[in-house]
Order: C-alpha cells, then sequence, then structure tokens
C-alpha cells in the first residue's frame, strides 16, 4: 500500500514537471521573480481564514452537542484530518477517522458525538459548494462554452450523486456500521498498534453506538440555530478558497474576472474527489490551468497562479499536517 501511494505520489510529481515545461519553465520562474509580495501575503492570508472558518464550523457543532474542546485542540485535530485526506486517493475519506479519532481521545469523549459532529461537518461544505456549482455551470453557459458546459455538467452530476449516495450511508444503520468499518480500515493503516489495540472497543461502538451517532447526527440536521451558523463559517471558508485563487492571480500582475476563480476551483475541488492520485497531485494542478486556459488566461500565468495556490493549499497544509498527526499519535501512544 505504501510503495502503491509513494508510486501514485511519482505520478502527480512528474504530472506537475509536465505542466511546467507545457508552460514553459523559464517563463513561469520569470513571472514568480516578479511577484507582489503583498499578494502573496493576502494569498496565505486567504488559506488561514478559509482554515479557522473550516475549524469553527466544526466547533459549532461540536459545542452543539454539549461537548468542551478548546479550539486549539480542534485545530491540530482538523490538521491531522487535513493531512490523511491529502495522501488518500478518492473522495479523502481517510482523514475523517483520523480527526475523530484524535479529537474523542483529546476530550475524552465517545466516539459517536464527535463522528457525528464530523459527517454533519461534512455535509456542511455542501451548502455552498452546490450554489458554487450551479453558478459556475450558469457562468461557462452564459459565455457559450459548449465543451466546458458539458464537462460542468457532468461534474455537477457526479457531484450530486455523491451527495446523495453519503446521506443515503449515514441515514442508514446497517451502512452507517459498514462505513465505519470501512473507516477503521484505514485508521488501521496509519496507526496499526493503536487500532490493534482498541479493535474489540471498535466493535462495541459499531454495534452500541451507531444509534447514538444517528440520534445526534439527525438532531445537528434539524438544529437550525447551529445549521445557519455552521453554513454561514462554510460559505466564509468557501469563498476564502476562491479570494486565495483570485489573489494568486493579482500576486503575478494578471487581473482575473471573480467568476472565473469560481470556475476553476469547483471543477478542482470535484476532479480531486474523484482522482485515483492522491490529493489529485499534480492532476488538479493540470485540470486547474488547462480550464483556466479554456477560459483564456494565457497558459504561462495559468500555472503559475494555479501553482501558486496549490504550494499554499495543499503542499503546505500537507507538511505541517504531517507533522500534527506525528505528535498527536506520540502523544496517544504515551498515555497508552
Amino acid at each position: 500500500m505504501r510503495l502503491k501511494k509513494v508510486l501514485l505520489f511519482t505520478i502527480g510529481i512528474a504530472i506537475t514537471l509536465l505542466l511546467l515545461w507545457w508552460a514553459g519553465v523559464e517563463k513561469v520562474l520569470l513571472i514568480l521573480r516578479g511577484a507582489n509580495w503583498k499578494y502573496l501575503l493576502l494569498v496565505f492570508l486567504m488559506y488561514l481564514l478559509g482554515l479557522f472558518a473550516w475549524a469553527m464550523r466544526w466547533k459549532v457543532l461540536i459545542d452543539t452537542l454539549n461537548m468542551k474542546a478548546p479550539f486549539r485542540k480542534i485545530l491540530m485535530a482538523l490538521m491531522a484530518g487535513i493531512f490523511v485526506n491529502n495522501v488518500t486517493p478518492g473522495a479523502r475519506g481517510g482523514g475523517e477517522p483520523v480527526r475523530t479519532y484524535f479529537l474523542a481521545k483529546e476530550i475524552e469523549m465517545p466516539y459517536a458525538p464527535v463522528f457525528a459532529t464530523v459527517m454533519m461537518d461534512r455535509v456542511l461544505d455542501l451548502v455552498p459548494v452546490v450554489a458554487m456549482l450551479i453558478i459556475a455551470t450558469l457562468y461557462v453557459y452564459s459565455l457559450g462554452s459548449a465543451s466546458l458546459t458539458l464537462i460542468l455538467i457532468i461534474l455537477d452530476l457526479i457531484f450530486f450523486g455523491l451527495i446523495a449516495f453519503t446521506l443515503g450511508i449515514l441515514l442508514s444503520e446497517r451502512k452507517t456500521k459498514k462505513l465505519l468499518w470501512w473507516f477503521f480500515r484505514r485508521v488501521e493503516r496509519f496507526l496499526p498498534v493503536i487500532a490493534q489495540k482498541y479493535r474489540s472497543r471498535f466493535e462495541d461502538i459499531v454495534e452500541y453506538e451507531v444509534p447514538k451517532f444517528q440520534s445526534d447526527f439527525r438532531f445537528l440536521i434539524t438544529h437550525k440555530k447551529a445549521f445557519l451558523l455552521a453554513t454561514l463559517y462554510s460559505t466564509i471558508s468557501w469563498l476564502a478558497v476562491v479570494f486565495r485563487g483570485y489573489y494568486s492571480f493579482l500576486a503575478i500582475g494578471y487581473p482575473i474576472k471573480f467568476a472565473d476563480v469560481v470556475v476553476v476551483q469547483m471543477v478542482g475541488m470535484v476532479v480531486g474527489m474523484i482522482s485515483v492520485i492522491p490529493g489529485g497531485a499534480g492532476l488538479v494542478e493540470t485540470i486547474n490551468s488547462a480550464t483556466y486556459v479554456l477560459l483564456g488566461i494565457e497558459k504561462e500565468h495559468a500555472v503559475t497562479a494555479t501553482l501558486l495556490d496549490r504550494a499554499i493549499s495543499y503542499w503546505l497544509p500537507t507538511a505541517i499536517g504531517a507533522l500534527a498527526t506525528t505528535h498527536m499519535g506520540e502523544k496517544l501512544r504515551r498515555k497508552v
């Protein structure tokens, strides 16, 4: 499994190098040398804003279930989850059990309510994303680009299908138990010693706490105040994502329409979810760059801004998340 991941990451890096060659390495480096550091700072600040809004969204849900969790611990567990998601192919589900496990251990709470907040957190991600996908599709259609409109419609259908699939699992006790076992096998890959130690406990959780999980999950869905406040944080988080891409272009002195960035970020998000390469490394950069080119952006600027955005939103958090995961894992091992 590790060899497979290394191979996939290697393919991702190779794709990125080919992308640089396609855009022209010298042109990209020249553009980067002339980058405006003030806008670069804004790119980084937008990433931080999105991250903190995400953590606040999760905290709202945790508070709603009357669990006491310091923001610092929430943020650490979230970074660990981001790391695992960034090295997990497909829908990036590996990070959810990891942050559930870490936070539940840190605040000494049962897994069921913590897992309910994690799953609700993922569901609330969908509200602004669905809105942005619809806006992006209508915008591209108004431009008269038949090919790009068709691509977006296909991605819309894939995304909506994933939504229906996820909700179908979460609202079914039998399917939820299967999902939990799938998550547990993911945890075994990253923390095999701890997973083996708690296997019998996990069996009890699956058998007896799933009804509690579904009760808490339904409570969060129907809690209007929590739903609206968490959705507000979710919207802020996704707007920060779009502004991050927008400022990436301004940093290299290339003006761009805000709507163009919305289109590309939505395309990249869905592609990243279905990518067999962990985190969509290389693939997302290529798809995003190609989409910008289809929207009329010069390829050297499209590639430069995309790589800049991904360096801050993917590669840097992956490195920091690896440290957070190692720190929290070692801390729990010392307790054991």
